[in-house]
Parts: structure tokens; C-alpha cells; sequence
């Protein structure tokens, strides 16, 4: 009889317990979605101040790359943020994937126009950024190694290297797929840095020879003056 007891009461406990951890779940997917979104909505708030200053210089005038570089540097921090809370929240959620997916796939729309506005900041003024597009795979041991090496990438060169991270197997949006596919990204991790493709796990050491040689590569306006003119009119080597 109390043997009996024992057991009903453990299997009560248990049950307890599980059902408290269910609730406590599902009470934390609320908290963690509202962060996720609050941030993507702060996100396209300045995606859109950044536009609007762009319509302003055009306009009034100003100095447009180094108010360009200023927001840009705000963009890339909460990028970062929401791609960190959405891989580490969503592996952890039972009951709210659907939403997850929802704000995986605006997450990927939000790196993609942030990429074309790196684009476009590079072609006006003279390349201050260097964009990297880095293709994982998820549940990848080697992919996570990967991102882990980005991110102190990313620290070490904080005013010039941008890292966005794309699901290579998403195919919920056609624009991940379509970057996937111009690339030809077959396998991750897959790099792709100032259009140059590196398959596989890239170490630290190659990384950084890479970015070094990108950030001395000459200045593509001055490319298109004489600096030997005087020399060579005075008759001088």
C-alpha cells in the first residue's frame, strides 16, 4: 500500500513537472518572438530612415558617405542580433515554429536588401565594406564552427566586414534560392567574399590574408591618373 502510494506520488511529480515545463515553454516563445520582432521592426524603421537620407543628401546635400556609414553600423548590429536570437530561440521552441519560420524568412528578405544597400554604398563611396555572404547548413557541425569563426572575424574587423548568414537548404523564399543559385553553392560551409567562392571550413589565417589584401587593393578613381607624368615629361625614371 505505501509502496503504492510512493509510486502515484512520483508519477504525480512527474507529470507535474512536465506540465509546468510545457507552460513555462510556451510562455517564453511569446517573450522571445516579441523580442525577435521588435527588433526586426526597429530594423526597417532605419532601413527606412537610411533611405530617407539618401532622398535628403540627394536633395539638400551633405556629405553622403559618412552618413551612410554611420546607419550602416547600426544596421549590421541589429542584423546580427536578430540572426543570433532566432538560431539560438527557435531550436528551443515546441509550440510557435510557424511563427519562427515566418520570421526566419523576413530575417533572410532583411539580409538580402541590407546586402544591396552594402552594394550600393560600395560603388559610391569607394568600397568602405567588405560583405560577407556565408552559406551553413543547419544541425552541421562544421557549419556552426564556421559561424563561430566569422563572428570573432566580424570583431576583429568591426568598421569594414559585414557577415550574413543564409540557410543554403531555404527554399521558402525565392530570393535565398536565387543567391544560392548564382553562386552555385552546392555544399557548406560556403563563403563567398567580394565575389570569390570558398567551399568547406575556412580557417582564421586565410580569412584575414584575404580581407588584408582587399582592404590595400588601390583605389579604383585613382586608377585612372598618370602619378609618373611629371617623371616622365622631366625625363626621369
Amino acid at each position: 500500500m505505501v509502496r503504492t502510494r510512493i509510486i502515484i506520488s512520483s508519477l504525480f511529480l512527474t507529470i507535474l513537472i512536465f506540465a509546468i515545463g510545457i507552460l513555462l515553454n510556451y510562455a517564453l516563445d511569446f517573450v522571445r518572438i516579441s523580442t525577435i520582432a521588435d527588433v526586426m521592426s526597429q530594423h526597417e524603421l532605419n532601413t527606412a530612415a537610411y533611405l530617407a537620407e539618401q532622398d535628403f543628401i540627394d536633395s539638400f546635400g551633405g556629405n553622403r558617405c559618412e552618413i551612410m556609414n554611420a546607419r550602416i553600423a547600426q544596421l549590421k548590429e541589429e542584423i546580427k542580433t536578430v540572426g543570433g536570437d532566432l538560431g539560438s530561440y527557435s531550436a528551443f521552441s515546441f509550440f510557435k515554429k510557424k511563427d519562427y519560420d515566418y520570421l526566419k524568412r523576413k530575417y533572410f528578405l532583411l539580409e538580402l536588401k541590407f546586402l544591396s544597400l552594402i552594394e550600393q554604398l560600395n560603388k559610391e563611396c569607394n568600397r568602405p565594406y567588405i560583405p560577407i555572404i556565408y552559406f551553413y547548413q543547419i544541425d552541421d557541425a562544421v557549419s556552426e564552427r564556421q559561424g563561430f569563426i566569422l563572428a570573432d572575424l566580424s570583431k576583429d574587423y568591426e568598421q569594414q566586414v559585414i557577415v550574413l548568414s543564409i540557410d543554403k537548404d531555404y527554399n521558402d523564399e525565392p530570393l535565398v534560392k536565387l543567391l544560392a543559385a548564382k553562386y552555385n553553392i552546392t555544399t557548406a560551409p560556403t563563403i563567398i567574399v567580394d565575389n570569390e567562392k570558398k567551399e568547406g571550413l575556412v580557417y582564421t589565417g586565410v580569412l584575414n590574408a584575404t580581407i588584408r589584401n582587399l582592404l590595400r587593393r588601390a583605389d579604383p578613381y585613382g586608377q585612372a591618373f598618370d602619378f609618373n607624368y611629371v617623371l616622365n615629361s622631366a625625363g626621369r625614371n
